[in-house]
């Protein structure tokens, strides 16, 4: 009996893995692909997925990335992290829509490392995941973590709070102007921006816009492009809308004294 036993194990073992094509080298390559990160290598770690990558983000309603934000977000993290660390809890083989296995691969665990502006230590547990093409490369990659939490812990507070006092009549209009691509999302994909919030204030018909930047060179870069080389022109459209022209555009930087509670 024991014989039939270890003898169906086996089979079962034997069949699982041949029923998952290609899984042990695609495992092999998610675990080079996450040793490069440490040793901050990105060329390599880029020449391990395809040119047609698409990339989930954890960012609260971002929208799938490509290529380009792929290799824009490894940098990122290369330029504020250092000693970074991935500790795998597990590594599992993955499956289709349908359940079958397919060679993609699933990782839970944690990266360590500090933040090399900050000195701030980072301890972020999460959750990976990467599929992949006919040639062995990731097409695919979702990362799952707080990603908000974690740069509120250990990130860089470089507050700007800029205040529009609109014209009489004009709040939906001033509203709709920064709701566009041009808008308040170029400002947020702008490089050295953290985050990025807005709101309307009736009592006083000012809209406030409050964003975390890298460095404050970062948005002083940032205003140089808005109001020089923006092909939108959407600065002067905006003053277009405030009261006193641009009187009426204020932006209260630099600041000190950061303090959460």
């Amino acid at each position: 009996m024991k014989n039939l036993v270890l003898m169906f194990l086996v089979s079962a073992l034997f069949v699982s893995c041949n029923s998952n094509p290609n899984y042990e080298k695609n495992l092999a390559t998610a675990q080079k692909l996450f040793e490069l990160h440490g040793e901050e290598k990105l060329e390599e770690q880029l020449a391990l997925v395809s040119k047609d990558i698409e990339i989930i983000t954890p960012m609260y309603g971002s929208e799938p990335g490509n290529y380009d934000t792929y290799a824009t977000m490894l940098k990122g993290y290369h330029d504020t992290f250092e000693d970074i660390k991935y500790t795998p809890t597990v590594w599992l083989p993955g499956s289709n829509p349908e359940g079958k296995l397919d060679g993609s691969v699933r990782t839970y665990g944690t990266w360590t490392g500090k933040n090399s502006i900050t000195g701030k230590e980072i301890n972020l547990k999460g959750y990976w995941y990467f599929n992949f093409d006919g040639e062995g490369k990731v097409i695919t990659q979702g990362d799952f973590f707080d990603i908000g939490g974690m740069m509120q812990a250990v990130g860089p507070k470089t507050p700007v709070l800029v205040t529009l006092k609109v014209k009489p009549g004009k709040k939906q209009a001033m509203i709709d102007l920064l709701n566009t691509p041009d808008g308040l999302d170029a400002t947020r994909s702008y490089d050295g921006n953290l985050s990025l919030e807005a709101f309307f204030n009736d009592a006083t018909n000012t809209y406030y816009v409050y964003g975390n930047w890298a460095s404050y060179d970062h948005y002083q870069a940032y205003l140089d492009w808005r109001f020089n080389d923006d092909e939108s022109k959407l600065a002067q459209q905006v003053i277009a809308l405030c009261e006193g022209g641009e009187k009426g555009l204020i932006p209260l930087f630099p600041n000190t004294d950061y303090a959460s509670f």
